[in-house]
């Protein structure tokens, strides 16, 4: 048997720096030399926000330290006092506050005159020119208005007659049915919406496929590879960089478009060419993060970050499969071929693969098929989850399938899902923990409760079993108790993937938990794994650091499973 690779000889092994550089799959296909795209962010959002954690990020100083970290040009931005206070006031308010800063545009939020509240038309557009505004919000749901009614009608012609880009939300409009009758009653306002999320792509795609004027940002709207999808569609033109910032990442929504495999001019107008020319501001001056990490440089220049990664939590589709039926879970190229190819591109050289069908779709047994069904074309150094089910079988029928699964030395790792209605610690559950527990293999939990008494129990009755907390930054309440629980169990670690990817969380866990146990994973192909990359990559992490959750850990997380699985499947950077 191979020695124990430990993680200081992964840190310090000159033949894994070279693996990272010599590996075919880390150079992004169709990155491109040139000048770097400058970045003008179409949605920032400052103010104190309701049930806010207290490290969550808010503050306008908190908004330019993320733009200068992560070379952010330029951004327009809102304040949440335009809702939830008196909006005219706050706009002024916001454009006194922004006055200092030339690179930040203030966004006013609307809403129509006719209860008094706000001004007429006509003093409006005055106001506008005034405080050089080119963009606005308008929050129909929170401020209480219906832009159906015929008193909206003044407001909503100033916006078309002036074609001032307008920022709202579905939700904001009345949901998507809605989304479509503004669009086809106000066809010269351009419309921007944020806050979609990537569920959501059977409502929008057919939407941004039909009207020109409707433009998308990807800061909760993370679908894989989506940008490929748009570009191939010919709506380029219709994609801008959104970031919700500083509540959420700026790395990790820029990393979406540096890592594309998009020409270099497709990239710099979705970066910031496309807003330019619907706003008509003048270009920002390039910013560059001149104590940047390597790693964000890299990113940030469109090369390959040059060290491995290994992937915690993916998912995949059987072959040829775009997307899962319910809840609108489409997945572009969510297969072997698509997924693999993708993985390739951004350099991950291993990490542990579970299916869709048998962990979302309840079919466990066809879910364990399709898994290996993947395994059996996967490159070298990927391995697989078992999923199994104690309510749709018997106990003893589950253990006859945990038993033929896990035959297969590939498979690994445990993954049961919240959807079989379980709570992990059910004694239903035990067999198979046992089971896991007699071999070393870990399990990845997506929590069932609003706690994490699952794997607070399950860690202390089965200590020879490492347990994933899965999602342990989607919010920083989940950190807050995965931090709990981890000081409590030293064979509990986080994963940190998301949607939120939040400003500030793997910073914020890494400060109580330490690096060594938190993994990287992407839930690819759920969510485009770019953005959950770039959220790490550009963190304020060490980069030592950054390179230990990106690989080494999940290296040293494997090294107890090395006696059951084949060669092939450990992961490349352990070789």
């Amino acid at each position: 048997m191979t020695a124990p690779y430990t993680r200081r000889k992964f840190l310090q092994s000159s033949a894994l720096a070279s693996l990272a550089v010599a590996l075919p799959g880390i150079q992004r296909a169709g990155a491109a030399s040139g000048p770097a795209p400058v970045y003008f962010d179409a949605f920032a959002q400052i103010g104190p926000r309701r049930y806010k954690h207290p490290a969550e990020r808010w503050q306008l100083q908190e908004l330019i330290d993320e733009m200068d970290h992560c070379s952010v040009s330029a951004a327009l931005v809102s304040t949440t006092m335009s809702v939830q206070y008196d909006p005219m006031s706050a706009n002024l308010q916001l454009s006194r506050q922004l006055a200092a800063y030339p690179q930040l545009k203030a966004m006013w939020n609307l809403m129509p005159a006719a209860t008094g509240e706000f001004p007429a038309p006509a003093e409006l557009a005055a106001q506008l020119k005034a405080h050089d505004i080119r963009a606005v919000t308008i929050h129909p749901l929170s401020n209480g208005w219906d832009w159906q009614a015929g008193h909206s009608k003044a407001l909503l012609q100033l916006l078309g007659d002036h074609k001032i880009l307008t920022i709202t939300s579905a939700a904001e409009l009345g949901g998507w049915h809605a989304v479509e009758s503004f669009l086809a009653a106000h066809p010269r306002i351009p419309l921007l919406l944020v806050h979609t999320n990537w569920i959501e792509q059977r409502y929008i795609i057919p939407l941004v496929l039909r009207f020109s004027q409707l433009h998308i940002c990807f800061d909760q709207f993370q679908i894989n590879e989506g940008l490929e999808f748009f570009v191939k569609e010919g709506k380029e033109k219709q994609l801008l960089f959104g970031t919700s910032a500083p509540a959420m990442s700026m790395g990790a929504h820029r990393s979406y478009i540096d890592m594309a495999v998009l020409p270099v001019a497709v990239k710099s107008a979705i970066a910031g060419g496309n807003l330019l020319r619907l706003t008509g501001y003048p270009p920002p001056k390039p910013r560059e993060n001149t104590a940047e990490d390597s790693l964000m440089k890299a990113v940030r220049t469109g090369q390959p970050i040059g060290v491995p990664v290994i992937d915690m939590h993916m998912h995949i589709l059987d072959e040829g499969l775009n997307g899962a039926g319910g809840l609108g879970y489409r997945m572009q190229n969510g297969g072997p071929s698509g997924v693999f190819r993708h993985l390739k591109q951004l350099g991950v050289v291993g990490g542990g693969f579970m299916s869709w069908n048998g962990v979302v779709s309840l079919d466990s047994a066809a879910g364990n098929v399709t898994t290996a069904k993947a395994l059996d074309v996967a490159p070298p150094g990927f391995w697989g989850l078992g999923t199994f089910d104690p309510v749709h079988y018997s106990v003893p029928q589950m253990m006859d399938r945990v038993r033929a699964v896990y035959a297969d030395k590939r498979f690994v790792g445990m993954k049961p899902y919240h959807f079989y209605g379980l709570e992990y610690h059910d004694p239903r559950y035990d067999p198979w923990w046992q089971y896991g527990n007699e071999r070393g293999y870990y399990g990845l939990l997506h929590a069932t409760r609003n706690d994490l008494l699952e794997i607070d129990t399950l860690a202390g009755k089965y200590r020879n079993s490492r347990w994933i907390i899965a999602h342990a930054c989607g919010s920083f309440k989940t950190a807050d108790m995965a931090m709990e629980v981890m000081q409590k169990h030293p064979n509990v670690y986080a994963e940190i993937t998301l949607t939120p990817v939040h400003g500030g969380i793997i910073e914020y866990l890494r400060a109580v938990v330490g690096p060594d146990r938190i993994l990287y994973g992407s839930d690819l192909p759920m969510r485009d794994p770019r953005q959950q990359l770039g959220w790490l990559l550009f963190s304020r992490l060490p980069v030592q650091e950054k390179k230990q959750v990106l690989a080494a850990n999940a290296v040293q997380f494997m090294e107890p499973l090395r006696q059951w699985l084949p060669e092939k499947n450990r992961p490349l950077a352990d070789r």
